[in-house]
């Protein structure tokens, strides 16, 4: 069965994380590592190695396009206002192998984008803290950073796959989708010794045929459904990082009456970005327990291992264990897709058009 949250009298055009384009840190880092492979240049669409392609000759992939945006756009459907191929950046549309939230009660911290040259700053508060997290880290950042993957995996945080070069997964073909994942398995492989299974599609872009792709590959992806829109301070020095904090409070203070856990999207690539995460980690982690992805929705997070996923990092008092945003029904036969919140994010800010008429039941965010 599918799931379904019906929203309140809105209609989605568009569902964009964090719109505009990744900018990838340009600073090196001196490493004695040493990579036995040659990777493709950073930020680049990769190709794919042949016996890479044999993954999927068989495999039946549903025929969803492959999105043309133009420059500086971002994917949208073709029919405004149908959504027949669950794609998550469109109406908020997840499948059943989807994690995108955790149980009541529990909160798991991610940070996508990384490793950066502000990401020890990060862990070294997360030591201190005691708190475990997951980080979606982009493939040529590893190879940038390998002492830094090493540091995050060593420490106890969950390591996962965030594409070779940050595009929008479905403008890409499914040739190019098997690069970009498989490249980024094998360099985080490289580092840490074990293959990631879980990755995160930028901008939350995915659909069926990303999905289907990616599971020949025997990966699974990981949305969210707290957005702190901390990318904006990256690119904008007049960003008012304050109403992260606000926002942050706000998810805390509705920690007793929420039905389910949250999963929230932040970013260790920028300077700005590790200081909201200090910021704002206390602040949760007064209200919920906080928790990697993998621990939460009780997953290994690597493929062919026999690691367990990480203990519980912190432990919230028994009064204060609840959780935020995404409550859940069955999706009637007619429908072929499920919506999910993002709350506090800019994804449904970003492109909401009334004017679609799709109108969705009301239901509480909380």
């Amino acid at each position: 069965m599918y799931k379904l949250l019906l929203l309140s009298a809105i209609a989605v055009s568009a569902v964009v994380a964090h719109p505009g384009h990744h900018l990838e840190s340009r600073a090196t880092v001196a490493t004695d590592f040493k990579f036995s492979e040659t990777f493709p240049a950073s930020g680049s669409i990769p190709t794919a190695k042949p016996e890479w392609l044999e993954l999927i000759k068989n495999v039946n992939i549903t025929a969803a396009p492959v999105y043309h945006p133009a420059p500086g756009q971002d994917p949208q459907p073709e029919v405004p206002g149908q959504d027949p191929y669950c794609d998550w950046t469109f109406t908020g549309c997840v499948r059943d192998d989807d994690l995108f939230q955790c149980p009541k009660g529990q909160w798991a911290l991610t940070y996508d984008d990384g490793p950066s040259e502000f990401s020890p700053k990060l862990y070294d508060f997360l030591d201190k803290q005691n708190v475990k997290v997951t980080f979606f880290m982009v493939g040529g950042q590893v190879v940038k950073f390998p002492d830094y993957v090493k540091r995050a995996y060593n420490s106890g945080h969950e390591i996962a796959m965030h594409t070779w070069s940050h595009n929008f997964m479905t403008t890409l073909t499914n040739e190019q989708i098997v690069a970009e994942l498989k490249w980024n398995e094998l360099a985080i492989k490289e580092v840490i010794g074990v293959s990631p299974k879980y990755f995160r599609p930028p901008y939350g872009d995915i659909d069926d045929r990303v999905r289907q792709v990616a599971a020949a590959l025997g990966f699974i992806p990981v949305i969210w459904n707290h957005d702190t829109n901390d990318w904006a301070a990256g690119s904008d020095p007049k960003f008012n990082t304050a109403s992260i904090t606000k926002t942050a409070t706000e998810w805390a203070a509705k920690a007793k009456t929420a039905s389910v856990g949250g999963m929230s999207l932040e970013h260790d690539l920028y300077e700005q970005t590790v200081a909201i995460a200090i910021n704002i980690l206390p602040i949760l982690k007064k209200a919920y327990t906080l928790t990697p992805v993998g621990t939460c929705n009780n997953v290994n997070m690597y493929i062919n291992s026999t690691a367990t996923p990480s203990v519980v990092s912190s432990i919230a008092s028994s009064s204060t264990l609840a959780s935020s945003s995404v409550s859940t029904t069955s999706t009637p036969a007619t429908l072929s897709k499920a919506a999910v919140t993002t709350s506090g994010a800019s994804s449904f800010s970003q492109s909401v058009n009334v004017g679609l008429g799709i109108m969705l039941v009301a239901a509480t965010l909380f």
